[in-house]
């Protein structure tokens, strides 16, 4: 065993965490192993041409810039003086992020050049590349995993994190359509979120044959071979989630294949699963009823509707009371209690609240929430497509899927940035840049997310660190405030960011008009108060921030910037 990783087994080795072995394994794994296996360039010149000649880096990266403009994007990265402060992240960013040589025994990048192709290739400008290799190398906030371990590389995966697929409707066509779309996608990289809940659930009837389908399963098990199938050449492994609504009968069933003690035939190892909870549901568990789920195809040959066209809470009581549609009677409490103890048990399933999330739908006219990704984080209306077999393909129907691009804001180094204005603005712009450069043709339905929409996600991480670092306890009323006010910034200049894209490109997402933006309905509750720092000791964590003073009268006070 190398030297480095039995140091860093010592880390945890004895009954307290002795962060001196986490050093040693640094500079050990450095000395070792990094430096002495990492290829030699005379200067930036020679690594340049040669890493376009040979197919590592793409070329046309460096036609936007003059070698001058380059080298100073360069010579910017490496002024910050760069130094790993844990094993594990030099081990990350070594093992999966650096571009290696073909037989991956010598490293041709080091932290600095990936974080300068990343500033090269998601920029515009000399201007923007500068300012963007700041925040990369200071980590104030940092880009998804595709974006950063593919940009400005030839010959590579994509850019993009993050997707969610409706195309899995209840025909065998789309069906194998579906798998075919989640083999391009996690070859390039991308995590899949899929919707599952118009399939026929198992023992319903095909071709009028009674109980003859596999159900949800069937094709779970399917997705789940998939995803380990195509894992972008073995860099990066594949990563997906099926959502399946608590009111679909194969329910239960799906929920126990991430059980540990599962059949391992039925287990599913690598595809996570989500829930969709309608608020009729919760309901009846308050209440302690019963439950109808409904089979799918049943529902559909009496309304002619599919399964998540339904509104579960106003139309329950129609459907229950209906008799020519096939149901099953379970306890809603069961249920829930079942979600409970696998959650305990493999932190599965996610949970996505249909009725929250739609009340919450700033774009309601597009369409409606029903799924989220393999994080939980992304709510965007879906709008299902309908593939039919070869020689029949102008029948098709493209529909919306969500093609997401991610970055996370580091809430300490953008606290200690002093102008979160600054960071967000440029996390917005390389995040347009990447839904600008992306188009995924192979997946017709994302690409018409892509092209309509440009959705992109601005999150954060290190909120217990940032938290411990000022004496503040998690769940206290002060941490509780910080969220308030940090993401009120961030919500503000993300949203500023945007409109100045809009307006200096001219592009206007599809769906604005007749959305919560346009009529001002989404930004009523953050008019409704002052965002300033009330608490005492807060005041201090964001006193660099240069508040505006609170009561000012302003509309919108939590303005982090030094121009505010």
């Amino acid at each position: 065993m190398e030297r480095w990783i039995e140091l860093n087994n010592k880390v945890l080795s004895g009954k307290t965490v002795d962060t001196r072995y986490d050093l040693d394994a640094l500079q050990s794994y450095f000395q070792e192993k990094v430096n002495p296996n990492t290829v030699f360039f005379h200067n930036l010149g020679e690594k340049v041409r040669y890493m376009v000649e040979h197919g590592f880096w793409d070329g046309s990266v460096f036609e936007r810039y003059t070698p001058e403009q380059v080298q100073a994007v360069f010579d910017r990265a490496y002024s910050y003086k760069f130094r790993f402060k844990a094993f594990m992240g030099a081990y990350k960013f070594y093992s999966e992020y650096a571009t290696m040589t073909p037989d991956r025994q010598r490293w041709l990048e080091r932290y600095e050049d990936r974080m300068a192709m990343t500033a090269l290739a998601r920029s515009e400008t000399p201007e923007q590349a500068l300012e963007l290799v700041h925040h990369l190398v200071n980590q104030t906030f940092t880009p998804a995993t595709p974006t950063l371990m593919n940009s400005g590389k030839a010959n590579t995966g994509r850019l993009v994190s993050c997707f969610l697929l409706q195309d899995c409707t209840d025909n065998l066509d789309s069906i194998t359509k579906t798998l075919a779309f989640v083999a391009e996608l996690s070859k390039g990289g991308g995590g899949i979120g899929v919707e599952v809940s118009n399939l026929r659930a198992r023992g319903e009837s095909l071709r009028g044959i009674q109980n003859v389908t596999k159900g949800v399963m069937g094709v779970a098990k399917m997705l789940d071979n998939m995803l380990r199938y195509a894992d972008q050449a073995g860099q990066r492994p594949g990563a997906g989630a099926i959502y399946l609504s608590v009111m679909h009968p194969d329910f239960l069933d799906t929920l126990s294949a991430k059980k540990i003690a599962s059949d391992e035939d039925a287990r599913l190892k690598t595809l996570s699963v989500g829930a969709t909870i309608p608020d009729i549901f919760m309901q009846k568990v308050r209440d302690d009823e019963d439950i109808y789920q409904f089979y799918p195809h049943s529902l559909f040959q009496e309304t002619g509707r599919e399964f998540t066209s339904i509104d579960w809470s106003r139309e329950y009581e129609t459907l229950a009371d209906n008799p020519n549609i096939r149901k099953k009677r379970v306890s809603a409490r069961k249920i829930l209690e079942e979600i409970a103890v696998t959650q305990g048990e493999s932190g599965y399933p996610y949970l996505l609240f249909e009725g929250n999330a739609n009340r919450e739908n700033p774009i309601p006219n597009v369409g409606k929430i029903l799924m989220s990704n393999l994080c939980s984080e992304i709510l965007q209306p879906t709008i299902p497509s309908y593939f039919h077999a070869y020689g029949q393909e102008s029948k098709d129907r493209v529909g919306l899927d969500v093609s997401c691009n991610l970055a996370s804001l580091v809430i300490q180094q953008t606290m200690d940035s002093r102008d979160i204005g600054r960071v967000v603005g440029s996390a917005i712009r390389m995040l347009d840049n990447v839904a600008r450069s992306t188009s995924i043709s192979e997946v017709p339905a994302v690409k018409r997310a892509n092209d309509e929409m440009r959705s992109i996600g601005l999150g954060a991480m290190g909120l217990h660190s940032f938290l411990a670092k000022n004496g503040l306890t998690y769940g206290s009323e002060e941490a509780l405030e910080f969220c308030d006010v940090f993401f009120a910034a961030v919500h503000y200049h993300a949203r500023k960011a945007s409109m100045e894209i809009a307006r200096d490109t001219g592009f206007v997402f599809k769906g604005f008009e007749g959305s919560r933006y346009q009529s001002g309905e989404h930004f009523a509750h953050y008019l409704d108060r002052d965002y300033a720092p009330k608490t005492l000791k807060l005041r201090p964590c964001l006193k660099a921030c240069r508040f505006p003073p609170a009561k000012t009268g302003k509309p919108w006070s939590p303005i982090f910037s030094s121009t505010a």
